[in-house]
Parts: structure tokens; sequence; C-alpha cells
């Protein structure tokens, strides 16, 4: 793969990211504005977090991710992981049962069933636990979701718990990150592409 289709591979991430500054630096500006509106019933506003994590689980590729620092600026950085840690398991728990009941004619509708079926074959059934919890906690929680109903066996009892330990860290990571000055915001995101970029030229290079 070039180096062109390599970086075009990666600009929806760097999209989410973009648009997750973006919400922060809003969110922190406008904190007063975003109470008014969302704070007013937390029962319900949470609710309808969860919900909406959920759902853009299962309607792949769709992302909550940059709602999150508004919620941190309305509800704090530790109510909204927990929100996020309880839409994310509901969204893939859906995701991972329609899997396993409608196979590839309803998961083809969502995401490209040809691009994952490489990567989630014949996973190796050695420290498959462990192999699952890092892959949840480095992949997308749909499309991994999707992927284990799709192309493994592997039980509801692993898969929930590698689901749970996985997404728990992430979700506290992701609204902390959403709580932090826009600036350290930019600077991690940057810093982290650069990384990447560096990582994709040595491998081009070494390839």
């Amino acid at each position: 793969m070039s180096m062109g289709k390599n970086i075009i591979k990666y600009l929806p991430a760097a999209a989410v990211a973009a648009l997750f500054v973006g919400s922060a630096f809003l969110s922190q500006k406008y904190t007063g504005f975003f109470l008014d509106i969302l704070g007013q019933d937390k029962l319900v506003g949470g609710t309808a977090y969860v919900i909406g994590v959920a759902l853009a689980v299962v309607a792949a590729p769709l992302t909550s991710l940059p709602f999150i620092p508004v919620l941190v600026a309305v509800w704090g950085a530790f109510w909204t992981a927990v929100l996020s840690v309880g839409g994310w398991i509901l969204g893939s728990i859906i995701a991972f049962w329609l899997a396993r009941k409608f196979g590839t004619g309803l998961v083809g509708r969502v995401m490209d069933i040809e691009k994952i079926r490489k990567t989630y074959t014949d996973l190796p059934e050695k420290k498959l636990f462990w192999l699952l919890l890092f892959l949840r906690m480095v992949t997308p929680v749909d499309v991994l979701s999707y992927a284990l109903g799709l192309f493994t066996g592997i039980g509801w009892r692993m898969y929930l718990s590698t689901t749970i330990l996985g997404v728990v860290p992430l979700a506290f990571v992701w609204a902390y990150l959403g709580g932090l000055p826009v600036a350290f915001q930019a600077f991690f995101f940057s810093a982290g592409a650069a990384v990447g970029a560096a990582y994709l030229f040595w491998y081009r290079k070494r390839s």
C-alpha cells in the first residue's frame, strides 16, 4: 500500500480527532449554554446519551466521541465515562448479537466485510482472552463487535468479559481527556499523528 493510500486510510480518525478538539473548545467556551440545554434533567439526558452511543455503535461507522467534551462540561468526566461505558457495552452486545443472528447479509450493509475478514478470521486460541482484551482497547467498538460475531466462535462469557474490561479504561481516558485544556488536546492528537506518520514512513522504507 502506498504512503498516500495509508494517509487517506487514517483521514477518518483525523477528522474525529479534529471534531473532538473543536467540541472541547466550544463546550469550554460556552459551558453555561450547554448546561442550560442538557443539564435540566440528568436522568433523561443520561438515558438519551446511553441509547445514542449504543445506536452509534450499531450503525457503524458513526461515532459518539465528539460529544464527550460537551457532556464532560455538563456532567463531569466521571459520569460521562460511566455513561459512555454503558452505551458502548449495550451497543457492542447488540452488534455482536446481530452479527451472530443475521450474518454478513445484515452486517454488510453497515461495513465492508472483506476489509475485516482477513484480520479477524483464525484468531489464535492461545492467550485468546488477552488478545481480545488488547483488540478491544485499540479497535473501534463497532468494528470489533461485528467482526467477533461474524468470524469467531467465542462465547458470550468471553465476549462480555473482554468487552467490559476493554471499554472501561478507554471511556475514562476519553472523558478526562475531553475535560483538559484544548491546547493540550491539540498537542496530544498532533503528537499521535506525528508518531503514526513516522511509523508509516519507517514501515514503507523497511518494506
